[in-house]
């Protein structure tokens, strides 16, 4: 925003050097972007935050620098005479959209003589780097540039029904605008129109055939307010910028468009020799709700951490118009109307804070800033990421709702109902119960982009609703979800997971049935620490249905457990011992048992058994062939010996091997692999 101060000194008397003023402005927030000579004045160039559309004017400006370094400040003069007919009998004007136009009015001038504009005139606007149009035009954008509020005169002879419309585009409608191109409208668009077609884009620029020439000798100003989204998305799709659709885009005083269009009538008639009609064409309101916002003392240096007395400020707040009253330990402020961006306590603060000097709040040398330890769940849901990553899986982050028909396939019989979303998409109509679905439609995705086996987890909440909604709350868990190749890879991945956690706690399957699963490779999922395994979860292969509805090639296998009771099982500090003085030894065990006897089963016998100087069991592998029989399996498993105070000998362990195989062969009839 360029300021000349010449122009200025009709607001703020006195002016201060352009200097004084630069700096004033700086040290308030107002950057100075260059100070340039133009003929007898200087003109500074401000840069104005967004938040701050009410210094986007000289008055504005004028006003900032009456409470930065004193003066005094006053409103330029707005009014004129009236004479002749009213101006609601010579137009008309109809919102049609008031949210997008809260406040439209218009003025009549008649009898004006269009032509150039006087040399002052002329000189205040290209101080700025504006071009003089003639008397008319450039009276608006003197108006504009003086009190921050957009203008706009139209040649009332050439408006179709000399009444104005202010409505949304219609399809295939277009205009040609004042910069003589033509501009095509949609129906997001919001435009001035007369009777027939638009004859301006709101907010943003006037048409070509309404705009003031010399052949015009009745004018109709202009002087609205306009919804600052609507301007702005219509100023970005049509690659159109102006004066006006900056200040609009940003917010505008509300009580500005009146006071404005008083002060452009009054130079109209003074300039060109018109007469105003009486009155003013309006639909909506120009006046402003007083908002209060109150300042508690306290909290001056509990925030700016320097103490501000108490009269000093008050004569901020009252010298930048927010008219304070002192009320015990509280300042209470009425918000002037062009005050947008002050709502809080902590704006006023903001002000106090600029006005009296941020060169008064000192700067620390050093800054200490507490370092808190990571917390506990933090950590372990990064070990998890880190442990999943590493073994080759991709995160995946995917929507929480799915068709009804798809959560309904992964929720068991009896355990309740899916949740119904109150506005369901084209991609979902309910809370997802499980991560299942889900994981399967972006294995299908990276199926159809070339990558039939890839392997991805989530980890995200799940939903579901148990018994009647209105008295009980849904169940809710966050879950860990993973899909694989094969039940050994997804099982492996959930181990390599609770290893990172708790080395000391294991994952244990048994042979479960679930629905979406196939028969005989499913189980339940379950988590030991030196107790009864929990179930948390669930691990199997998915039937050929489900592969056949997520139209996948090949098998997949998943597992899903609850989340936060693994993560209960952390230790941020992992235990160690001593590692041992003496070496172990090991020895493989081959056994042919019944084909229903489960590894889980041994591995507990054995356990069990207490075997002198055990250390560990281990599964090895299962084998089946002719020779091992029909309806029998070769179970191998590694027997682990240590004894702390010295080396074992080989009679010793064999005895041991020997007790196990005797242990074997009396619970589950095994019989040593030949």
């Amino acid at each position: 925003m360029k300021i000349a101060l010449d122009w200025l000194g009709q607001y703020l008397a006195p002016v201060p050097a352009a200097e004084v003023c630069a700096e004033a402005l700086m040290n308030a927030g107002l950057p100075i972007e260059s100070i340039e000579p133009h003929e007898a004045t200087q003109v500074l160039d401000v840069e104005v935050t967004s938040n701050r559309p009410d210094c986007l004017s000289h008055v504005g400006v004028a006003r900032e620098l009456a409470a930065l370094v004193g003066g005094t400040f006053k409103m330029p003069e707005a009014g004129a005479r009236e004479t002749g007919a009213a101006a609601a009998t010579l137009t008309s004007v109809a919102v049609e959209d008031a949210e997008g136009c809260p406040y439209y009015s218009a003025r009549v001038i008649q009898n004006v003589k269009v032509g150039p504009s006087p040399a002052w005139l002329v000189q205040r606007l290209e101080s700025i780097g504006l071009r003089s149009v003639n008397n008319v035009v450039d009276i608006t954008n003197f108006v504009l540039m003086e009190s921050g509020q957009p203008l706009h005169a139209f040649d009332l002879e050439r408006l179709a029904e000399k009444r104005i419309v202010v409505r949304r585009a219609k399809k295939g409608e277009k205009l040609i605008a004042i910069d003589a191109k033509t501009y095509e409208l949609d129906e997001s668009m919001l435009v001035i129109a007369d009777g027939r077609v638009p004859q301006a884009i709101a907010g943003v620029m006037g048409g070509k055939v309404t705009e003031v020439m010399e052949s015009t000798t009745s004018v109709l100003l202009e002087s609205a307010r306009f919804e600052p989204l609507t301007i702005r998305t219509t100023s970005r799709t049509l690659g159109l910028k102006s004066d006006s659709s900056y200040r609009f885009e940003r917010g505008i005083d509300v009580t500005a468009a009146e006071r404005a269009s008083q002060r452009a009538a009054q130079l109209i008639v003074e300039l060109c020799g018109g007469t105003l009609a009486p009155g003013v064409v309006a639909v909506g309101s120009a006046e402003a709700k007083a908002a209060t916002v109150s300042l508690r003392l306290k909290r001056i240096p509990e925030i700016l951490g320097i103490t501000v007395p108490t009269e000093r400020a008050v004569a901020i707040l009252a010298s930048l118009g927010f008219g304070p009253k002192l009320s015990g330990e509280v300042i209470k402020c009425t918000v002037p109307s062009h005050r947008l961006d002050v709502e809080r306590e902590i704006d006023l603060l903001e002000e106090v804070a600029r006005v009296y000097g941020y060169g008064h709040i000192p700067t620390l040398d050093r800054v200490s800033h507490p370092v808190q330890p990571e917390p506990a769940v933090e950590k372990a849901e990064k070990l998890i990421h880190a442990s999943l990553l590493q073994a080759g899986f991709t995160e995946t982050i995917t929507i929480t709702f799915v068709p009804k028909a798809e959560a309904e396939a992964f929720l068991p019989k009896g355990m309740g109902e899916t949740i119904p979303l109150a506005h369901g998409g084209w991609n979902g109509e309910v809370l997802r119960p499980s991560l299942f679905p889900s994981l399967l439609a972006v294995r299908r995705t990276n199926q159809h982009a070339g990558i039939p086996d890839a392997r991805v987890f989530e980890i995200s909440e799940t939903f579901w609703q148990e018994g009647d909604a209105a008295k009980k709350m849904p169940t809710q868990f966050r879950v860990l979800s993973i899909l694989g190749n094969s039940v050994a890879e997804v099982r492996g991945a959930i181990e390599a997971v609770l290893y990172r956690l708790n080395a000391a706690a294991k994952v244990v399957v048994a042979p479960a049935t679930y629905s979406w699963f196939v028969p005989g490779v499913a189980g339940s999922v379950a988590i030991e620490q030196g107790g009864k395994p929990k179930v948390l979860g669930c691990i199997g292969q998915f039937t050929q249905e489900l592969q056949k509805r997520y139209s996948l090639k090949q098998s997949v296998c998943g597992v899903e457990i609850q989340l936060d009771p693994l993560i209960e099982l952390f230790e941020p500090v992992r235990r160690a011992t001593q590692l041992p003085r003496f070496p172990g030894v090991k020895r493989d065990l081959s056994v042919v048992v019944d084909e229903g006897v489960r590894w889980a089963e041994v591995e507990a016998a054995i356990r069990g058994s207490k075997l002198e100087h055990m250390e560990g069991v281990d599964f090895v592998t299962t084998f089946r062939n002719k020779q091992v029989g029909e309806g029998k399996k070769s179970l191998t498993l590694t027997l682990d010996f240590r004894d702390p105070g010295r080396t074992l000998t080989s009679e010793e362990v064999d005895a041991q091997v020997k007790s196990a195989m005797e242990l074997l062969a009396g619970k589950f009839g095994a019989v040593l692999r030949a």
